[in-house]
């Protein structure tokens, strides 16, 4: 078995520390938003560099040891000339601090596609693959660590790469597996080198550099350390909220500490808003306008893409069903936006309310209807007949595994939810017309 090694001089002294990315797809374009415009779209496509950017920039003020990329690094792989030139424009500025680059190649990148002819920095290591590699990293003329790991030979790879993984011998230093994976199964991802928990737990490393789901996540907090990072720039609606990379700082004893940092550019945000107690047009718009600056008051000083969905009961119901409403709506709220160092562009509205319930006239109803409401109104009225539902339920919470996962109910939150209860049931049994009859 063939071990490659990669010295360094930069980092701190006795403490073995590096960041961990994964997902950059580089010149990916943003998908799912509506009317864009030319100048919002020119700033987007700058942001996955951007994002990239910031992980060397963070690289560089933490004096980490080494900087890993577990995989798609581009989004396809065909990658664009410009997306490869400013890969390894960052990667020069990580050569001059001393500081070294793993790599391994996942779905979007594998090592089968086209690439440029171009002249890589000496701090960059490419993992192969035909097999796992094995890459000894020195630190101050020492062995601080090895790095594991296999990039795709090709796109669709469906077997258990972890499978071709050397299991941690008793005299390896501290051991990062390297891997573009799926670790159990999750539904918005391909499982693409799908592999278990146990798989990886079987080789004994201390730390597990994945790649390929979205989302940040820590999948193990300890023997093994296993965490995806996510992409570190939200692309779309359903990559929303804080994206970035992890900082992993390894003692002298083997402790490990992790730090989720941000280094998207551009957030994605969904805010429901509930149209309950709005009476008027004007104070949709207030409610809404207010959303926007808390929006803008908490993203950091970063770029906002939002989406709102109205949720809810009342008036307001038919005036948003009105043809042009929504449409007037949404220009109002992104005219004037400049394409500064922040904006906040709405993508768009979603109409998701209800008509207003005549909860007066349901009562005096003679149909199934009527008695449901009868009986929630009887429940949250007659302190009888709320003492026997309560009998009724005492058994969910004197059992022993009751007693594990829920709360005695007091009467403020039984009325909560006897009313949500008797909403999701309405919703599901009436239709407009029948609340107008």
């Amino acid at each position: 078995m063939k071990k490659t090694k990669m010295s360094a001089n930069s980092g701190r002294a006795g403490t073995l520390s590096f960041v961990h990315a994964a997902d950059l797809h580089l010149d990916s374009p943003f998908t799912g938003i509506s009317g864009i415009d030319p100048e919002l779209g020119e700033r987007l496509a700058k942001a996955t560099f951007q994002a990239y950017e910031a992980i060397i920039e963070l690289c560089m003020e933490e004096e980490v040891d080494f900087l890993l990329i577990a995989g798609d690094v581009y989004n396809s792989a065909d990658k664009s000339l410009y997306a490869q030139v400013r890969f390894i424009e960052g990667l020069r500025k990580l050569e001059t601090a001393g500081i070294q680059v793993f790599i391994c190649h996942g779905n979007h990148d594998p090592l089968d596609g086209w690439s440029a002819s171009l002249t890589w920095p000496e701090n960059v290591h490419i993992m192969r693959g035909d097999r796992a590699e094995v890459v000894k990293f020195k630190k101050e003329g020492e062995t601080a660590a090895f790095i594991v790991g296999m990039s795709y030979p090709a796109r669709h790879i469906v077997k258990n790469l972890v499978k071709n993984f050397p299991k941690k011998e008793c005299n390896w230093p501290f051991t990062i597996g390297l891997l573009h994976c799926s670790v159990g199964s999750n539904p918005e991802h391909a499982p693409y080198a799908p592999c278990t928990l146990q798989d990886l737990r079987e080789l004994n490393y201390d730390y597990w550099a994945l790649g390929h789901i979205h989302t940040p996540s820590i999948v193990c907090k300890e023997d093994p350390v296993v965490i995806y990072p996510g992409n570190p720039q939200g692309r779309h609606p359903g990559e929303n909220g804080a994206r970035g990379c992890f900082v992993v700082d390894v003692s002298s004893g083997g402790d490990i500490s992790t730090r989720f940092i941000e280094t998207d550019s551009v957030r994605w945000h969904i805010r429901e808003i509930s149209i309950e107690g709005l009476e008027t047009e004007g104070e949709l718009i207030e409610s809404l306008q207010s959303q926007l600056d808390a929006i803008r008051e908490n993203s950091g000083g970063r770029s906002v893409i939002c989406s709102f969905a109205l949720k809810g009961r009342g008036p307001l119901h038919h005036i948003l069903r009105q043809e042009g409403f929504l449409e007037d709506l949404l220009r109002l709220l992104r005219e004037g936006e400049t394409w500064g160092r922040q904006f906040i562009w709405v993508d768009r509205i979603e109409d998701d309310t209800l008509f207003p319930v005549e909860r007066e006239l349901l009562l005096k109803r003679e149909d199934f209807v009527g008695d449901l409401v009868k009986i929630v109104e009887g429940l949250k009225t007659d302190e009888k007949a709320l003492d026997e539902f309560r009998e009724v339920l005492s058994p969910l919470f004197d059992s022993r595994n009751g007693r594990k996962h829920i709360a005695r109910i007091d009467d403020e939150e039984m009325n909560y939810l006897l009313q949500r209860a008797e909403n999701i049931l309405l919703n599901a049994l009436l239709t407009e017309e029948d609340n107008e009859n």
